[in-house]
């Protein structure tokens, strides 16, 4: 009934997704935009980024461009200057990709918390 067709909808997406994001061309630009978007919620002068360890290297290639847009964003929006230093969390990861087996998974994204870890951002 209902519930199958939703679930139907919800693994074309994740499958849609999935293919979408393996394209480095794609993937880039997507997490810089995630990234940008949490830093802009989060207003801090340093934030931690966590993200799956298989995405590692390609969130750590958008830390530079997403810190020059937060810096610009902020510069157009405000007419002050604004920084926010960026670093990956390498003991906090986020889940792998689903197996279909029971346990916790992720397709990807990252997740953002301040200094102090008090406050995150879940993208």
């Amino acid at each position: 009934g209902r519930q199958d067709v939703i679930g139907k909808v919800a693994e074309e997406t994740r499958a849609s997704l999935t293919r979408q994001l393996q394209s480095e061309a794609t993937l880039k630009p997507f997490i810089t935009r995630l990234i940008v978007q949490g830093m802009l919620m989060l207003l801090e002068d340093q934030v931690v980024v966590r993200c799956r360890a298989c995405d590692e290297a390609a969130v750590a290639a958008c830390l530079e461009p997403a810190m020059k847009e937060y810096t610009q964003v902020i510069k157009k929006e405000t007419g002050s200057m604004k920084t926010c230093k960026l670093s990956i969390d390498k003991t906090v990861r986020l889940p792998p990709a689903p197996t279909g087996a029971p346990g916790p998974s992720c397709l990807g994204g990252v997740v953002l918390a301040c200094q102090d870890g008090s406050i995150t951002i879940d993208n």
